[in-house]
């Protein structure tokens, strides 16, 4: 399996990486300057991610629980919001949203120290591969799920001008190399976190 059509269909997809882009940085600024009137949302979508924080912190060897759960987390929902996005495309825009969200929420509540040094030192040095993938992943989601919709307008079109039930079929086919593209760079990302990330934060 080579990964050469799938770098080739990024020149096709270039109009969904930059709608991923501005809803993520749309969201993001929500997060951060309206932090107050989302609040109860945010604070429950991240009550979850604190008690398996708190949980792994307690284990023997913390680090190895949170490269597991790091990974696996991350790369399951990475991959299934890909096929979700089957579902008119809805699942993909509302992970690009709550994660948006929740990451402006976090900087806009960090007192203690500048939000210069939380990024420099609690998410850019893995983050600069695990955004930019969940973005690729939430992009093809949306493309799919544009798909559907394109397949349903077109049964009612001659059979000569339905091109998206054939679109559908190879863009699912170039889901393969896509998500070993995926999963491996997300491995690179969780080792990044559950190491270098994690021994800045505790410095």
């Amino acid at each position: 399996m080579t990964l050469k059509p799938l770098f080739q269909h990024f020149k096709e997809m270039k109009h969904y990486f930059i709608v991923v882009v501005l809803v993520f940085g749309f969201s993001f600024y929500l997060g951060w300057a309206n932090s107050a009137q989302f609040s109860n949302f945010l604070e429950g979508q991240m009550q979850g991610l604190k008690s398996i924080s708190q949980s792994l912190s307690n284990k023997e060897n913390p680090q190895l629980w949170f490269f597991i759960v790091i990974f696996l987390n991350n790369a399951v929902k990475s991959v299934a919001i890909i096929f979700v996005g089957l579902l008119l495309g809805l699942p993909p825009l509302f992970m690009l949203i709550a994660n948006g969200m929740i990451l402006g929420y976090v900087l806009s509540l960090q007192t203690h120290e500048s939000t210069l040094s939380i990024v420099l030192k609690g998410i850019l040095p893995h983050g600069i591969i695990e955004i930019p993938v969940i973005l690729l992943a939430c992009a093809y989601g949306l493309k799919l799920g544009m798909l559907v919709w394109k397949s349903f307008v077109q049964v009612f079109m001659p059979a000569e001008l339905r091109t998206a039930r054939a679109e559908l079929t190879r863009t699912l086919r170039l889901t393969k190399p896509l998500i070993v593209a995926i999963v491996v760079l997300l491995l690179c990302a969780a080792i990044i976190e559950s190491t270098l990330t994690y021994w800045l934060v505790h410095l």
